[in-house]
């Protein structure tokens, strides 16, 4: 099990073993782009806390030396190029080691979901057995969603940019309006911005870095891509990239 168990972020990119997002993220870190350190609980051991994978675990969380970390389901068939189950699957933010154990099966017990197991049954897909994944907390000042063809009007020359303050969960939940940006991918300008607050969320700057690494995601997957993002300070961490399921 000890080979198995547990595996590094960008050591590992079978999909079977940790993942379709776990599989994206690791692919990012093997091409370099800035995403948080972290480890994934693969399937192997899914459903199965025995004490020798709690304190495999444990160990993982204390070799990232981060305080808290963000835990996230992993299945196999999730954030494909046709079902991304977006919102089906438990995440969970800023869990501390004392909650890190409970984080992991409340993962695995989502699986097994009335809402995961509606949209499996709709779908013809499977939930399980999922791998989890465990990163460490990024405190986003800014965060949000950024799509590389218009996901709406389906514009290949329009980018895409929503922005909350804070983490992104307000925003995927629903629960706040984002600031939003329309970028042309052929001139790099904003050509629509909407500001819900007096406050600007993002500078120009940050507007164009987003994009630009929008566009080398693009180029890196061979595909128009749904990516989760945040800033922590100046720098710019990528939190998830999945294909764009809406586009015809």
């Amino acid at each position: 099990m000890a080979g198995l168990a547990i595996v590094p972020l960008g050591q590992v990119e079978s999909v079977r073993l940790i993942g379709g997002k776990a599989r994206a993220l690791s692919q990012l870190v093997e091409g370099h782009f800035n995403v948080p350190p972290g480890f994934v609980v693969t399937s192997e051991v899914f459903d199965d806390m025995t004490p020798a994978l709690q304190r495999a675990i444990f160990d993982s969380f204390d070799a990232l030396s981060a305080q808290k970390v963000a835990v996230r389901s992993s299945a196999a068939s999730e954030d494909g190029a046709k079902d991304a189950w977006a919102g089906q699957m438990n995440t969970y933010l800023n869990i501390n080691r004392g909650k890190l154990i409970g984080a992991v099966r409340k993962c695995w017990q989502s699986a097994g979901s009335p809402r995961a197991i509606a949209y499996a049954k709709q779908k013809g897909l499977k939930a399980g057995p999922m791998a989890v994944i465990v990163q460490a907390m990024t405190q986003g000042d800014v965060s949000g969603v950024a799509f590389s063809v218009h996901p709406v009007t389906q514009n290949q020359d329009h980018m895409v940019i929503e922005a909350v303050a804070g983490l992104a969960e307000a925003l995927v939940s629903g629960v706040t309006t984002p600031a939003s940006y329309v970028i042309s991918r052929r001139t790099g300008k904003i050509i629509e911005s909407h500001e819900p607050s007096a406050e600007r969320l993002l500078s120009e700057r940050q507007v164009t870095e987003v994009a630009k690494t929008v566009g080398r995601l693009e180029q890196f997957f061979g595909f128009p891509v749904d990516v989760e993002w945040t800033f922590s300070g100046d720098k710019l961490f990528i939190l998830q990239s999945r294909p764009i399921t809406t586009l015809g």
